[in-house]
């Protein structure tokens, strides 16, 4: 009996492991799914641009479809984790900055000098934290007038 797998699951198995930059990428593209409400019709795509090249990036193209390989996740490195979102056709990006503070505490784990199982629970906690964020907690989204093009 075959059973279906949650987006979770499976930007877990396009990735490869659990890890807080994907979990930080599952909640953004699951919060601009929702803002964005809608659906592209057959001459509309949904267009991703990221400021970080970073784990985030595979959620983004498992749960929003935007892949690099066809030009609809755009990547301009700045080491900000600022994401945009944006329907081919329309007149406004979505725009969804994590906070600056919850990026550093994550980066201060990897400075931690702790055994493989103190690393992995200190992950553990912090993507069930991630997860379980209010979104005003851990990130700032607004609307912001222009458009993307298309790579490619």
């Amino acid at each position: 009996m075959c059973t279906e797998k949650t987006p979770w699951e499976q930007v877990i198995d396009f990735h490869g492991h659990t890890c807080p930059g994907i979990a930080l990428g599952y909640r953004v593209a699951v919060i601009a799914q929702k803002e964005l409400g809608l659906r592209p019709t057959p001459d509309s795509e949904l267009l991703v641009k990221a400021s970080t090249h970073s784990c985030a990036l595979d959620a983004l193209q498992i749960i929003n479809k935007a892949t690099v390989g066809r030009g609809a996740l755009i990547i301009e490195e700045t080491h900000e984790h600022i994401y945009q979102f944006y329907f081919t056709g329309t007149q406004a990006i979505l725009k969804i900055t994590l906070d600056p503070s919850l990026i550093d505490q994550l980066a201060s784990i990897k400075q931690l000098n702790l055994n493989p199982r103190e690393k992995q629970n200190k992950n553990l906690e912090a993507i069930q934290q991630i997860l379980s964020l209010e979104e005003t907690d851990f990130c700032t989204i607004e609307q912001v007038p222009g458009e993307l093009t298309k790579i490619g």
